[in-house]
């Protein structure tokens, strides 16, 4: 059975989750969470609760139920992963820091806090991070089976920071068509499958192709919804890797001098004569319709796989995608 969701529109005005019980971070996170206010501090702890209260909505339904905390545990500390190396690049511009942090899921050469010019409190932290993730993650019944993917998947998303990064880098690099083929692996939506489906005992392998193809379809969903709720921010902050922006670049709405200038010094001056123009363009709801169209575009895979719901795990997308909306600045 196909799931049939009201769609949302640009007007959502409630944030779906703002009413929901404030949760404490589990032991497992908590001193993960403490050590980052301590030693980085780029982001509030709200991040990590939002994050941990909406987690069981877009989560496999193939998750047996003894398995739940540990499911959310591993994805907020891999949330808290991504989110370290992305401010890195975008926030900070820290090129040299970031070379780093890409090496430190991986044995080709140890991630080395001490090299010259590199902010060692990010690596050193990045480390104590991912091997309490990997701890996390390794402590699943069928991690083993699907670590391979796991990593092969983190590996992406760290790639769709690089490319970010690139766009800094090359202001002539910014098309929509390498966004979407890269930035969506920002959402981490892939890894966060892999940790659910090594805590599914149920999980039938030979569906696994069948469920990509929707999380593929989430993930551009989950992207989508991000660059609406964050493109405003991120503008500000001289970051002009959203899609909006791109869309808007793509189209004539803004120039690559405009957004030249707003790298370069990101004030009122520059960025809100873009953004208003941005807003009276109609992308953001361009943006909406794409995401309705990849919902639907999901559903008809529903009555393929048997192991698991994917109209349940569909479903989830939904409000989530009218949290980020109702969160936009302009809302």
């Amino acid at each position: 059975m196909n799931a049939k969701p009201t769609y949302p529109t640009l007007e959502v005005e409630t944030d779906p989750f703002s009413h929901a019980p404030q949760r404490t971070l589990s032991e497992t996170v908590r001193p993960l969470a403490d050590a980052y206010d301590e030693l980085i501090g780029d982001r509030s702890r709200t991040t990590w609760r939002w994050f941990d209260t909406v987690e069981p909505e877009f989560r496999l339904s193939c998750v047996d139920d003894g398995y739940g905390q540990r499911v959310r545990d591993a994805k907020v500390l891999a949330t808290m992963f991504i989110t370290v190396i992305d401010d890195v690049a975008e926030r900070h511009g820290d090129r040299t820091t970031l070379e780093e942090l890409l090496l430190v899921p991986f044995d080709s050469r140890p991630a080395d806090p001490t090299r010259k010019g590199v902010d060692g409190t990010y690596v050193r932290f990045q480390q104590e991070l991912w091997d309490a993730l990997l701890a996390c993650y390794a402590a699943s019944p069928r991690a083993d089976e699907f670590a391979d993917l796991f990593r092969f998947d983190v590996r992406q998303a760290l790639q769709s920071v690089d490319y970010s990064a690139l766009l800094a880098q090359y202001p002539g690099l910014a098309g929509e068509r390498e966004l979407r083929t890269y930035d969506v692996y920002n959402m981490m939506l892939f890894p966060f499958a892999d940790i659910d489906l090594a805590n599914g005992l149920a999980f039938e392998p030979r569906e696994l192709s069948t469920v990509r193809t929707v999380v593929t379809h989430g993930q551009r969903m989950a992207r989508i919804g991000n660059w609406i709720a964050t493109w405003e921010r991120e503008l500000a902050e001289g970051d002009y890797s959203s899609g909006v922006v791109i869309r808007a670049l793509d189209s004539g709405v803004v120039s690559h001098e405009e957004l030249r200038a707003i790298r370069a010094e990101p004030t009122d001056a520059t960025v809100d004569p873009v953004v208003g123009r941005i807003r009276d363009s109609g992308i953001e709801a361009e943006f909406v319709d794409q995401w309705c169209r990849e919902y639907e575009a999901a559903t008809d895979y529903c009555d393929e796989v048997d192991s698991l719901d994917v109209g349940t795990y569909l479903e989830g997308f939904e409000p989530i995608f009218r949290s980020q909306l109702a969160r936009r600045p302009s809302a």
